[in-house]
């Protein structure tokens, strides 16, 4: 069924399901009589569910996903800890959390595959709906509030703009945002709305300036280091070129206060995996200890 919904084809369907386009209609056709009701409309473009079929399908979901999380547990309960994990993060939390957080829970699990992906939280969330991925970590301030996702909110970290030592705007102690604004500003990707909401207090819109977008901290320390960009960052992220003085904070006078807030998120009627509570633990520890 699920796989009817997601194709919106009888052929795509079964071929999907490794089943011949008959045998998946007739399995379409008894799921239907079994319910006692119609849960797709054919219409001669496409194969859509039915408001009845959308609520099946939802609970079919919700059953799917519980069901791999109960098969994770139980590979672990079995006493080789075996299990896999999949999870991810914005750009800023892999910068800090990114390799060490990985090394240590390789070396206190070490029979769990890890897979991560470091992306924008409009692509996370995308990812985690999919079911592509367990969680994930990212400041979702400006995701549009949806009921089936939650969020564990961590600390909030300092953040500001950061530039290479001899960069022109380095000539005075101070900058202004107007001067800021005649280079490129080197930014992770944000959700549009918390963009929007920070500019809009600046009175500016995002036409107004001209932006190098990269979700990979270590390119975008590498642009800031050999280019005129001002990277948008936090103090921890980028500790150590601030110390060995490759990179050096900028101090805009009329540019308020700023920070980016990381939170946790889940969807809120998947079941959590042991496996997936082991990382996610670990990740706020981390985070406390900063």
């Amino acid at each position: 069924m699920l796989a009817l919904a997601a194709e919106g084809s009888f052929a795509r369907a079964a071929e999907r399901s490794h089943l011949s386009q008959s045998a998946f209609s007739r399995s379409i056709q008894t799921l239907e009589k079994e319910l006692d009701l119609v849960l797709f409309e054919r219409t001669p473009k496409a194969v859509l569910l039915t408001s009845a079929g959308r609520v099946v399908a939802r609970h079919a979901q919700n059953l799917l996903s519980e069901t791999r999380a109960f098969m994770r547990d139980v590979d672990l309960l079995k006493g080789g800890e075996y299990g896999e994990i999949s999870f991810g993060l914005s750009s800023f939390p892999s910068g800090i959390l990114l390799p060490s957080l990985l090394t240590q829970f390789m070396e206190t699990h070490p029979k769990i595959s890890v897979r991560t992906y470091v992306a924008g939280a409009d692509q996370l969330l995308r990812q985690l709906q999919a079911e592509q991925i367990d969680f994930f970590v990212a400041d979702v301030r400006g995701l549009r509030q949806q009921a089936d996702f939650t969020t564990r909110w961590l600390d909030k970290e300092d953040a500001g703009f950061f530039v290479r030592p001899d960069h022109p705007l380095c000539a005075g102690p101070t900058t202004t945002v107007s001067a800021l604004l005649q280079y490129h500003l080197a930014l992770p990707s944000i959700p549009t709305m918390l963009e929007e909401r920070a500019w809009n207090k600046l009175g500016l819109k995002a036409k107004e300036y001209v932006k190098l977008i990269c979700d990979d901290v270590t390119i975008l320390k590498g642009i800031t280091q050999n280019s005129n960009a001002c990277l948008f960052s936090t103090n921890f992220v980028l500790r150590e070129e601030l110390e060995c003085g490759q990179l050096r904070a900028l101090h805009v006078e009329d540019l308020p206060a700023m920070n980016v807030h990381f939170g946790i998120v889940r969807m809120r009627a998947r079941s959590i995996a042991l496996v997936s509570n082991l990382l996610e633990q670990m990740i706020v520890d981390r985070m406390m200890s900063l």
